[in-house]
């Protein structure tokens, strides 16, 4: 029961940042979530583009907390 728990809270605080990506990054507005890992096959080189974006909406999330933890989740390294 410990290690499930354990294993939720990670999953869950990671996600917390995917769940404001996922309102555009839905596969119509932006590219969904397997898009972006096959995309991108490193964190840097999805935090690159990510602050590189001329997209008004990304200028909320390209600080380097908000993309490290939406890398982690994409599980990019």
């Amino acid at each position: 029961m410990m290690s499930f728990t354990v294993c939720y809270a990670f999953n869950a605080a990671h996600a917390g940042i995917w769940d404001k990506c996922k309102i555009c990054h839905n596969g119509t507005m932006a590219p969904d979530e397997n898009t972006l890992k096959k995309r991108y096959k490193t964190a840097d080189e999805f935090m690159k583009a990510a602050k590189e974006s001329p997209n008004p909406m990304m200028n909320n999330y390209k600080g380097d907390t908000d993309l490290k933890e939406a890398a982690k989740y994409l599980g990019l390294k």
